[in-house]
């Protein structure tokens, strides 16, 4: 539905379209995984489940989830093996109850 009230909704005020990725972050926000402890190494940002981390394949060694739902880790592909569940707003590297996730993560989806 583009009306509301018989006005279209591109003329209220603060109605706009979101790209994928603003959509995503807005309605549960991302999973950053970093190649190196304290974020130091490459980055990248997912919005949904992943079934196969392609060339970041046991690479990661710090995360960070910006949303508020939380998000599974895997040491497998297609979310096998051992899952660690990473709370919602939290960060941090792969050490203590998750060490075993260091450079280990394989797949990742939202909870």
């Amino acid at each position: 539905m583009s009306n509301i009230n018989n006005q279209d909704l591109y003329s209220i005020e603060l109605v706009q379209d979101l790209d994928h990725e603003d959509a995503a972050t807005v309605s549960g926000g991302k999973l950053y995984l970093s190649g190196g402890y304290n974020n130091t190494g490459y980055e990248i940002g997912l919005s949904h489940g992943y079934k196969d981390l392609g060339k970041y394949d046991d690479t990661a060694s710090w995360y960070e989830n910006t949303g508020n739902k939380g998000w599974y880790a895997y040491t497998g592909k297609y979310y096998t093996g051992k899952a660690y569940y990473l709370k919602p707003y939290s960060k941090g590297n792969f050490k203590g109850y998750l060490a075993g996730a260091n450079n280990d993560i394989e797949s990742v989806r939202p909870a």
